[in-house]
């Protein structure tokens, strides 16, 4: 049985349990649901293995729930742009509580996750760590010394990694909270993210990267519970043992907050639910998750000894700057490669515009919200437009490392520049980028190398997928992550992604610039 089939059945055993739970004081007077209406919740997206669970839950106390997902920093910006759910379920309500436009009415932590450092056996051994928790800064003179890779998400697209840079930060300070600008000392900073490898926007997602080649790291930052997770699906030898530094970590607290003020009824009776022994017993010990209900014990891997707390940075001022310098001075630089379609189906439906000004968007145009300046092109990248249609254009390379006001020009100019035209090479253009990529890792192992494709249609011109598969399967390409747009064929974006260890996008139902901003997390 898989873990997804084994939550909902563990929450299935819940039901009559949970059916009388979720009436409390003052429900009654709060405004009806609307009749038919799914309570909507914006989730982090390493709880998608729980949703059956939860849905379950909820279901027996009477409310349907529909789940959408997203890293906390875009799932802000979706709600800041006028999105509407009734509710956010994000990891840390830290940031959300300072950077939503709209505050919560509400809210109620439902269980908890701290965020640690998982380290083979075998590494954990030969650097002394077995026998006593290591602090950042062993951490991090392991990582400049190459003794210590390690994978861990964007610190400006996901919770994990935005907490681990503002762990490692505050030990740079010696505080525990309070963090100021002036506090922060880069070199420890730099020292850590010196050993970072392998990167994403998601924490799920890093997890799956993990366990697909597990052999060229030797540790992930993540949720202790994804981490757990990750361990019933490694062999022996790669699996990861807990590490909690011992001058602190920032834990997860997964708050459900209400944002609509008609929707109240209904989250006062999921928060009985899902705060209830019944679900807060199997369902988060299946999930590795620890229960905010006192009367439930967590399950048995979860180590019970006391960890050092670190808070969150109470001052929007502060978490933007140490983002921005994040992405523009200490975190290791990227190649990012752009394999953009120009076929003649491309006129169609405003295609090449959504194109042109999703480019745009990455290059600074448009509005000066956190989200778009953590998004937009960086100090220090490479950036690679690769345009095709039934032949491969030479790569048009612009560098982001001298003028970066000048560069993010040179992009609106070839963005503009795009024209529709002739047939559709995909894969010959993707056979260019992975020579170009393989190219620029041989000269700078030390960059961050990913490629994007956009395509509309289908092959029909150049090198088949088959061929380009049978290329590249026993290869170490660069991932490619391919959106799905227009009449592209999902399958075949999807097993492309499989084969170079990328991701899939759908460019289909949301704006193609919000789909390249997400993208930007893996880059």
């Amino acid at each position: 049985m898989s873990r997804r089939a084994w939550l909902a059945a563990l929450a299935g055993t819940a039901l009559l349990a949970l059916a009388g739970c979720g009436k409390k004081e003052g429900a009654a007077s709060a405004p009806a649901a609307p009749a038919g209406e799914a309570f909507t919740i914006l989730a982090g997206s390493e709880l998608k293995d729980l949703e059956p669970a939860l849905v379950e839950a909820a279901r027996a106390a009477g409310v349907e729930v529909k789940f959408s997902y997203a890293g906390t920093l875009d799932a802000v910006e979706r709600l800041n742009v006028g999105e509407r759910f009734d509710a956010l379920l994000p990891p840390n309500g830290a940031y959300p509580t300072l950077a939503l436009a709209s505050k919560p009415l509400a809210r109620e932590k439902l269980f908890y996750s701290r965020i640690a450092l998982g380290v083979k056996a075998a590494k954990l051994k030969a650097l002394g760590w077995d026998t006593q928790p290591p602090g950042w800064a062993e951490i991090a003179q392991a990582a400049s010394s190459g003794k210590l890779r390690y994978a861990m998400t964007s610190a400006s697209g996901s919770n994990t990694g935005m907490s681990a840079l503002f762990a490692v930060a505050s030990a740079s300070a010696g505080k525990s909270e309070d963090l100021s600008v002036a506090d922060v000392k880069p070199e420890l900073i730099k020292a850590f993210l010196s050993g970072h490898k392998l990167t994403a926007g998601s924490s799920g997602w890093l997890a799956e990267a993990f366990i697909k080649a597990p052999a060229e790291l030797d540790a992930m930052v993540n949720y202790e519970a994804v981490i757990l997770r990750a361990n019933e699906r490694l062999q022996p030898a790669d699996r990861l043992t807990l590490v909690y530094p011992r001058d602190g970590m920032i834990s997860a607290d997964y708050p459900l907050m209400l944002l609509r003020e008609d929707r109240r009824a209904d989250y006062i009776k999921l928060v009985a639910a899902l705060k209830a022994p019944a679900f807060q017993g199997p369902a988060l010990q299946a999930a590795f998750l620890r229960p905010a209900n006192p009367e439930v014990k967590p399950a048995a891997a979860l180590p019970q000894g006391a960890v050092a707390e670190l808070a969150f940075p109470n001052r929007l001022d502060v978490i933007d700057a140490v983002l921005g310098a994040y992405l523009a001075q200490w975190r290791k630089p990227a190649t990012s490669i752009f394999v953009l379609d120009i076929s003649g189906s491309m006129r169609g439906d405003g295609r090449i515009d959504a194109m042109r000004e999703a480019l745009k968007v990455l290059a600074g145009a448009g509005d000066n919200s956190a989200t778009a300046r953590y998004a937009a092109f960086q100090q220090r990248e490479r950036v690679v437009l690769i345009a095709f249609d039934d032949k491969v254009e030479p790569p048009q390379w612009v560098r982001f490392d001298g003028d970066l006001q000048a560069a993010r020009r040179e992009v609106l100019e070839r963005a503009d520049a795009l024209t529709p035209r002739g047939g559709t090479a995909i894969f010959s253009a993707l056979d260019a980028a992975e020579q170009l990529a393989a190219e620029e890792r041989k000269a700078n192992p030390d960059r961050f190398i990913s490629i994007v494709l956009l395509t509309d249609g289908e092959n029909n011109r150049g090198l088949r997928f088959e061929d380009f598969r049978t290329k590249y399967e026993w290869q170490t390409p660069a991932p490619v992550f391919p959106i799905v747009f227009g009449e592209a064929n999902q399958s075949e974006m999807q097993a492309l992604a499989a084969v170079t260890g990328g991701r899939e996008f759908d460019g289909r139902k949301a704006r193609l610039a919000q789909v390249f901003r997400e993208i930007r997390g893996y880059q």
